[in-house]
């Protein structure tokens, strides 16, 4: 698989066609030639339901996570691992840009064919969130920008 050279940053919303594709801004995609291989995972940030969208180091880094936790014994981390491994969908960028979301995923998480999608850059991944579900992540994450306002030092 491919992993994302760049950083994936910004927030966009885009329009899903009728065969549930839809473009990723053009820094994020693959190189001319090239596709970029993600993983769609069922996920939530602050109890909102999104799919996240992990490149190759994103996932890695996931997985890492899970194996590193002290609090989590052998059993718990295996566990833990499988439901990652179990609950992703391995989806493709292809080289125009377009990213196909599975239709019952899609439809699943609130987006339908037609409909409008955000896309909200996250580093090494990015989050798809449906116009039902996005104002309230909206506020949730300005009360944690909020806190970042005074905690951030730019000298």
């Amino acid at each position: 698989m491919k992993s994302a050279k760049k950083s994936l940053e910004g927030i966009f919303e885009h329009k899903l066609d009728a065969k549930f594709r839809v473009s990723v801004p053009a820094d994020w995609r693959p190189e001319k030639g090239e596709s970029l291989q993600l993983r769609l995972l069922e996920w939530k940030v602050f109890n909102v339901p999104i799919l996240k969208a992990l490149t190759d180091q994103a996932f890695e880094a996931m997985i890492a996570s899970i194996d590193s936790d002290e609090n989590l014994n052998a059993g718990q981390r295996s566990i833990k691992k499988g439901l990652v491994y179990s609950r992703n969908t391995p989806v493709t960028v292809n080289e125009q840009g377009k990213l196909l979301i599975p239709k019952k995923l899609a439809e699943d998480y609130g987006v339908e064919s037609g409909g409008q999608v955000h896309l909200l850059g996250r580093g090494s991944n990015f989050d798809l969130v449906s116009p039902a579900h996005f104002p309230t992540l909206m506020s949730a994450e300005a009360d944690v920008l909020a806190d970042l306002y005074d905690s951030v030092d730019f000298s």
